[in-house]
């Protein structure tokens, strides 16, 4: 097991806060992916965690219609989505591991209660934006 009984109850505590159903796509490749298998784990152990989570899991070539239609082209990458099939555009590449992870579970909740925490103020400016915008954040392991 990846995620160990003390974080295995800590999780299942903060999932108590699921309002809605969330999908974790994953696409994998069983070539050049070395963390392929790890995330895969991971995230089957993640939703044992709670009866709202369902995971996915695609082949990034296998699967290349729908890969292309998320605009994903490598892998791993994890994907969040609703019930309804909702894309938030929450995207996680490579392997969700330390502050990551906690960062991945944050976002979990958010899309179950299909709000992103975001002011009204910050909605306001983000609706005056005149073209769309790519956020990426990267992170590296320490």
């Amino acid at each position: 097991m990846l995620i160990s009984e003390k974080n295995r109850r800590a999780i299942q505590e903060r999932f108590k806060e699921l309002k809605g159903p969330v999908v974790i796509q994953f696409f994998e490749s069983s070539l050049n992916c070395q963390s392929c298998t790890e995330v895969n784990q991971l995230l089957r152990e993640l939703v044992e965690l709670s009866d709202l989570l369902t995971l996915e899991v695609y082949n990034v070539y296998a699967d290349e219609e729908k890969a292309k239609a998320l605009g994903i082209t490598e892998a791993p990458v994890i994907v969040l989505m609703d019930d309804r099939r909702v894309d938030f555009g929450i995207r996680f590449y490579g392997a969700p591991s330390g502050y990551e992870f906690a960062t991945l579970l944050e976002d979990i909740i958010m899309v179950s209660e299909g709000d992103s925490g975001l002011s009204d103020e910050t909605r306001k400016a983000l609706a005056n934006l005149q073209q769309s915008v790519n956020l990426k954040v990267f992170v590296t392991p320490t």
